[in-house]
């Protein structure tokens, strides 16, 4: 997320501060550019991978036909930066 941060502050000090003229780039649009990748990026930070994986078994003592109890577990997996 850091990245993303990053890149939206280089984004809006190019988009807005910066005053000089080339003729080869046109720093306005490569700072919108940058804005705009760094918000995806911290988005995307924010949001993460997320996933939940559920786990349902019966646990039965030995010579039974019958289970004695089902343990239910739900694990919850998110990255982090």
């Amino acid at each position: 997320m850091g990245v993303g941060v990053l890149l939206a502050i280089v984004g809006a000090i190019l988009t807005f501060a910066v005053r000089a003229n080339t003729s080869v780039i046109n720093l306005t649009v490569v700072g919108i550019i940058f804005m705009v990748a760094g918000g995806a990026l911290i988005w995307h930070g924010r949001n993460g991978t997320r996933r939940k994986r559920v786990i349902t078994r019966e646990e039965r003592p030995s010579g039974a036909t019958t289970p004695t109890s089902t343990v239910r577990q739900t694990i919850e997996e998110r990255e982090l930066d």
